[in-house]
């Protein structure tokens, strides 16, 4: 097929699953609780290890984490938690969903490119993450007071427009095991872990060990997580990030590339096997 009829392919493939998220839209409260339950917990668990924001603790913590705003921190790391949670559950779990609904061996005898099931249906991940981000903001106003700046709120959603295609390659990486694997919940779930261990997502960076802080440097969330703190919390512009968002793009580059060859050696694998009809 044409590169026209793999677009139109796409955008079908990306309404579809929209209008399935609209179908069900009970799925969406998850996005209005967790996104003020989890960071606020973490916050007011805070407060009191550290003796109600006392000023020794409170400096200790600049220290490591590059800022004295606890509430940001945590709140834009746990947004960063759900965003990551959204794009890998919904670019990772594409074809096992497309498997478990019998319809995955009809759509790859389809004359489309078979990057398309693999990149198309993860777009409507996207609407959950804007309401993530949406929820938690007005959340850090109204119950602890911080107020970010408008324009270092639009610099940080261009920091989160150059992550995104990263962790849309990290799970379609994923993704792609599901032709050898079928069931990749478990790969997912310790994904996830890892990168909140590793990525600074829940404290600062300075407290793993030296070995953990050269592994996270090669994963592009640590990248995404530091960048939007920095412009949010220490009013960065984006020309002091700049270097970071470049090298997340070639990082995003290297995953995409392993992903689409790992992804057509499997496929490869699963016709030859008649993985794509099993659970």
């Amino acid at each position: 097929m044409s590169v026209a009829a793999d677009i139109r392919a796409f955008v079908a493939s990306a309404r579809k699953e929209l209008r399935i998220m609209r179908r069900y839209p009970t799925l969406l409260l998850s996005v209005l609780f967790w996104p003020i339950l989890l960071p606020a917990a973490a916050v007011l668990m805070g407060r009191a290890y550290s003796g109600s924001n006392d000023p020794q603790a409170i400096q200790a913590f600049a220290q490591r984490a590059g800022t004295s705003e606890v509430t940001g921190f945590v709140f834009v790391g746990y947004a960063m938690y759900m965003w990551l949670s959204a794009m890998l559950w919904g670019p990772g779990s594409a074809l096992r969903t497309e498997q478990l609904r019998g319809s995955l061996e009809a759509i790859f005898l389809t004359p489309t490119s078979r990057l398309v099931p693999l990149f198309a249906p993860p777009v409507a991940a996207l609407p959950a993450i804007i309401l993530d981000f949406a929820v938690i903001f007005p959340a850090m106003w109204l119950l602890f007071g911080v107020v970010l700046p408008v324009d270092a709120m639009l610099r940080a959603v261009a920091v989160a427009m150059v992550g995104i295609p990263a962790l849309y390659a990290i799970g379609a990486l994923f993704a792609s095991l599901v032709l050898r694997y079928g069931e990749i919940g478990p790969v997912v779930h310790l994904t996830r872990g890892i990168f909140v261990l590793a990525c600074g997502i829940t404290f600062p960076l300075a407290m793993l060990p030296a070995w953990a802080q050269v592994g996270a440097a090669l994963l592009p969330p640590t990248y995404t997580v530091a960048d939007t703190r920095a412009v949010l919390l220490r009013g960065e512009g984006l020309g002091a990030v700049a270097g970071d968002l470049i090298f997340v793009v070639a990082l995003t580059v290297i995953v995409a590339v392993l992903a689409s060859v790992v992804f057509r050696w499997l496929d490869q694998s699963a016709r030859r096997t008649g993985m794509l009809g099993r659970y």
